[in-house]
């Protein structure tokens, strides 16, 4: 899965908050990290070893979203 597909499968919420809308595998140096719909990710809130929210911010950043 690239970049762009998993900015795909998040919805940015009012308060900064990324919420899933499809599961997701997210590839890290620790492993896969896989995210189910309605999982919800705030800045600081890791779910394993990534800032999710951080992850997704940077990524829209990089493609503009």
């Amino acid at each position: 899965m690239d970049n762009v597909d998993i900015l795909q499968a998040f919805e940015r919420q009012p308060d900064g908050a990324w919420l899933c809308m499809t599961p997701v595998t997210i590839a890290t140096i620790d492993g896969p990290l896989a995210i189910e719909p309605g999982m919800r990710f705030a800045f600081g809130q890791r779910h394993g070893h990534l800032d999710v929210a951080e992850y997704l911010e940077q990524l829209g950043a990089q493609f503009g979203s």
